[in-house]
């Protein structure tokens, strides 16, 4: 008997060109080990983990308050545009009110993954975890992050920008950014003086812009006796163009501020 004939069924025999239809995609596991994900610090709505490699680890005192400054080690051609003594300076003219309880500031070294996927000036964490390559020392609390960059860069923008994007290329054109069209592509090009400006007269202010939110619409009320899950909720839960709409206004007001008293700009101040 010819054994394909089993049970009344014609079996076919082995055909090596027919490949499983699953081979190669994501539903056999294709790329699920190697697929471009940012290996990046555990983060969920203001809160974050890492393990930073610090380079330096400082305190200054600013206007009567302690502050800790993590400087991580650069790499891949990143470099910190602010200095630790610039982001001192600079908040020496930050009313306390605003900062309050924020003590921590890192200028962070991104995975090159982290550069392609999540580029970022900045980020403000509500509760940071943080820990430290080769030492026991944790520290944990909010922090703000100010992250390196490839200065000299040149970064693609589409031209189709809704007005929120568009307003953030007049920003970065404000900070110092060249910025020119080509086809249907707008570049920025970078410069170590147009990122410090970016990061030290705006981003800095935008996160604690976001930290001011904070303060006034779930630390205060929660001081006063609200739930905190009742407060806690509503934040994460708004728009976010709410959000960053607060914290832009709060950045160009103290900006503004801060020109006309003359304190920015102000040349790079090195330790």
């Amino acid at each position: 008997m010819d054994e394909r004939f089993i049970g009344g069924r014609v079996r076919m025999p082995f055909n090596p060109v027919r490949r499983n239809r699953n081979i190669g995609t994501p539903k056999q596991g294709h790329g699920q080990n190697n697929r471009m994900i940012v290996p990046r610090p555990w983060i969920s709505a203001g809160w974050c983990a890492a393990q930073l490699n610090p380079g330096q680890m400082l305190r200054r005192t600013v206007n009567g308050r302690d502050v800790t400054l993590i400087v991580e080690k650069t790499s891949g051609g990143c470099v910190h545009a602010c200095s630790v003594e610039d982001v001192v300076f600079f908040l020496s003219h930050v009313p306390l009110a605003d900062w309050a309880g924020l003590e921590t500031f890192v200028l962070r070294q991104p995975t090159r993954k982290a550069r392609v996927l999540r580029p970022a000036w900045g980020r403000m964490f509500y509760y940071a975890d943080l820990g430290f390559r080769g030492s026991s020392i944790e520290k944990s609390g909010p922090a703000l992050f100010l992250e390196a960059c490839n200065v000299g860069d040149t970064i693609e923008w589409s031209t189709s920008l809704d007005p929120e994007d568009a307003a953030e290329l007049d920003r970065l054109r404000l900070d110092g950014h060249k910025v020119s069209r080509v086809g249907k592509k707008h570049l920025v090009s970078t410069s170590l003086d147009s990122v410090r400006a970016t990061q030290l007269y705006r981003t800095l202010l935008h996160e604690i812009g976001h930290w001011v939110d904070w303060l006034g619409k779930v630390e205060a009320p929660f001081a006063q006796g609200e739930d905190y899950s009742t407060l806690y909720d509503p934040y994460f839960a708004r728009p976010k163009g709410e959000v960053e709409a607060f914290a832009h206004r709060y950045a160009d007001n103290l900006r503004e501020t801060l020109e006309k008293r003359g304190v920015i700009p102000f040349s790079r101040i090195e330790g």
